[in-house]
């Protein structure tokens, strides 16, 4: 019976394991839905802002109020990973993705101390690679405004990361997250159908606000997306791994009954031996 008592132990242990499983797996999945009310709420947003950010891009156009919204005319590339290694071949893909895209003219920002372990076993030729890192793979309200004020200065800023195809499949994007209205002029759009708005305290300076405020949103946007494409990968890992663990379990339940068949076969026989040599010599004595 030591096989027996070896194998109850076992099995306990991966019944255990399934239940963590399982219990992660459920977590991932709220989450999941949280994350994408949220990244509808923002798209909703994100749809009413352009559509406000073109009204008053076509007054200050007619106006000759547009200031120059960038500080330059250069290009920043961005990798977006995470801090730790709990989602499969996401932070891989996006950095695979990065080295491809990218040549040595570019300027780069990595953030993530993963991206940055891969390209410092990877290292190759960029004009500039700069690293930044959030404490958490989420970054925070200040940590958000940090990153928004190092890509600022850039006019175009291109963001790589895992993005949402479905649950089972998360595919690495690119997307620049700056913006810029359709150039209107004054020949073409006198703005007649709009009705006459006053602007405090400037039309530039409402200009500037929203670009910023549109740039904000974006950032959000593919964050957000990031967020639920990480947690559907962690959703599928921990679902393959509570089938793993509930096949296991099957694995080890049939184990122990054959171990235990085994016994009680081995028990049976041992009698029935038992009982025929009992029955032999009771027949050599009766015939003595």
């Amino acid at each position: 019976m030591s096989v027996v008592g070896d194998q109850k132990p076992k099995l306990e242990d991966i019944r255990s394991a399934r239940y963590i499983t399982g219990a992660l797996r459920d977590i991932a999945d709220i989450q999941l839905k949280n994350l994408r009310e949220k990244f509808e709420r923002n798209d909703m947003f994100y749809t009413e802002l352009i559509d406000l950010f073109h009204l008053v891009w076509r007054i200050a156009v007619a106006e000759k109020a547009t200031p120059a919204i960038s500080k330059s005319k250069g290009e920043l590339y961005l990798a977006y990973t995470t801090n730790r290694h709990f989602y499969g071949t996401l932070n891989n893909d996006v950095m695979q993705k990065f080295f491809d895209t990218t040549n040595t003219k570019n300027d780069c920002l990595i953030v993530g101390e993963t991206g940055k372990s891969i390209w410092e076993s990877r290292p190759q030729q960029r004009k500039s690679v700069e690293f930044l890192a959030f404490k958490d793979d989420d970054p925070t309200t200040e940590e958000l405004d940090l990153l928004m004020k190092t890509v600022d200065k850039y006019e175009n800023v291109f963001v790589f990361y895992p993005g949402f195809t479905s649950v089972f499949r998360q595919d690495v994007k690119m997307v620049d997250i700056t913006y810029r209205p359709s150039n209107y002029s004054k020949e073409k759009d006198d703005y007649k159908d709009l009705p006459q708005y006053l602007f405090e305290p400037d039309l530039s300076e409402m200009v500037v606000f929203f670009n910023s405020q549109v740039r904000y949103v974006l950032l959000e946007r593919f964050l957000l997306e990031t967020q639920i494409a990480r947690v559907a990968a962690r959703l599928v890992k921990m679902d393959t791994a509570d089938q793993n663990a509930n096949d296991l379990v099957i694995h080890e339940l049939r184990k122990l009954r054959r171990v235990r068949t085994t016994f009680s076969s081995r028990r049976m026989l041992e009698t029935v031996v038992g009982y025929i040599q009992w029955h032999n010599r009771q027949q050599q004595l009766i015939g003595q």
